[in-house]
């Protein structure tokens, strides 16, 4: 289980490749009246893992206590399967050791039960419209999309009993935000204990006999991922100013810019910032790449979505269910990081260091570094390439990292070792 602690920022530990545990993101301050969000526990579900994914990342908590698992099942998310092995939320009840999904369920059970959780929220995305009566093939009563979920109407004992009570508030809050009156909430009571044998194996009725006040949203698989998400975010907001959460973010809630921050720009960190890409438009395969010898790459990302997974053809980079780009790596043994290099960027000088994105309107040129030769990739005048005046036009467009032709690496090298010791990415504006 990867553990991520974060107050005003996220801090993201190092994977190895292949490394597809969940997410574990403290958020706030330590209390007993701590918020736990879940998303991801069916991989095809992406509203809900993109909203709790936005959460970790985008939320600043000012006031309360919030944890966040986005990707629960994060195997599953990958392979944009409901599950991998089976449905994952129906092993609660009982789940076999020899069960792929083991792992995961027992941390999470252990993080539900955790004495500091007071309120349990997992996200969903359910087929149709739910509705108390027949409209039509996507809305009646059999479906489960736009609803609150409750497992009964009240739980004795537990710091927020009133589950229905608070299922009705998120419910109206929600239809105050509807994008269709189609998209119309509802609270959906399953009264588990009565006798619903699937509910029974579920995560939020696992909470309920932990004494924990458990809920599920359910946005609907008839909307597209950024609707999907808005709804999720409304719930969740109403859900934390319940339990005493303040919190603020970068942007208006509202479709637009949910979208937005679903396609915004995501840092990924190879061995601490030895070589660094940034997500965004980029192209699908990526050759050469500077990674070390003898070593299964260790990554980090500004984003808990983001895997990179060994194949057949180097490393496929997934964020959530979405393929980005495949590497194809090239191995060298490491220097010692260049601790920084002097760039002049359209006649000014600025000092970087490895891992930095510079942005330049007409040409750079780099600062010759004893010790040390650059290589500007998809420039091609020389071995080592400092103390040249590099414009755009000057650049073969097919070696860029984005499909726009843009954003290009440039590499540096220890001489006359060889070793890579650092890079930078440069992006034409």
């Amino acid at each position: 289980m990867r553990f991520f602690v974060a107050f005003f920022m996220i801090f993201i530990a190092s994977l190895n490749a292949n490394n597809l545990d969940f997410a574990f993101i403290k958020k706030g301050t330590p209390s007993d009246n701590t918020m736990l969000l879940i998303g991801g526990i069916q991989g095809d579900e992406p509203g809900g893992f993109l909203a709790a994914s936005i959460v970790a990342t985008d939320y600043n908590i000012t006031q309360g206590s919030l944890w966040v698992v986005p990707n629960l099942n994060f195997p599953s998310i990958i392979q944009r399967a409901r599950g991998t092995k089976g449905d994952m939320n129906r092993k609660f009840a009982h789940v076999d050791v020899n069960d792929p999904d083991y792992k995961a369920v027992i941390n999470i059970k252990k993080i539900i039960s955790d004495k500091n959780v007071s309120l349990v929220l997992n996200l969903h995305d359910g087929s149709g419209f739910y509705s108390d009566t027949y409209v039509n093939a996507d809305i009646n009563p059999k479906k489960w999309g736009s609803t609150c979920i409750i497992d009964q109407a009240r739980l004795e004992g537990a710091k927020y009993p009133d589950l229905i009570g608070i299922a009705s508030k998120i419910k109206d809050t929600l239809n105050t935000k509807i994008l269709n009156s189609s998209h119309t909430y509802h609270v959906k009571n399953t009264k588990t204990a009565e006798g619903d044998l699937e509910m029974l194996k579920s995560l939020t009725y696992y909470a309920v006999t932990q004494n924990k006040s458990a809920f599920a949203n359910e946005a609907s698989k008839n909307l597209n991922a950024e609707e999907r998400t808005f709804y999720h975010l409304v719930a969740i907001e109403e859900y934390m100013r319940i339990v005493g959460i303040k919190f603020t973010r970068p942007f208006e809630l509202n479709v637009k810019n949910v979208k937005k921050a679903i396609e915004k720009e995501i840092r990924l960190s190879f061995f601490d910032d030895m070589f660094v890409l940034n997500l965004m438009d980029m192209r699908p395969n990526l050759n050469y790449i500077p990674l070390k010898k003898g070593s299964q790459p260790l990554y980090s990302s500004s984003n808990p979505l983001v895997a990179v997974i060994k194949d057949s053809n180097g490393y496929k980079v997934q964020y959530g269910n979405r393929f980005v780009t495949r590497l194809v790596p090239q191995y060298f043994d490491y220097a010692k990081q260049v601790d920084f290099i002097n760039v002049f960027v359209d006649g000014r000088q600025i000092k970087i260091k490895s891992g930095d994105k510079i942005q330049v309107k007409h040409f750079f040129n780099i600062e010759r570094k004893n010790g040390i030769r650059a290589n500007v990739i998809g420039y091609g005048s020389g071995l080592d390439e400092s103390e040249e005046n590099i414009y755009k036009k000057n650049m073969m467009s097919r070696y860029s990292v984005d499909k726009s032709g843009k954003i290009y690496r440039v590499e540096l090298y220890e001489t006359p070792s060889n070793k890579f010791a650092g890079m930078f990415l440069v992006e034409f504006l």
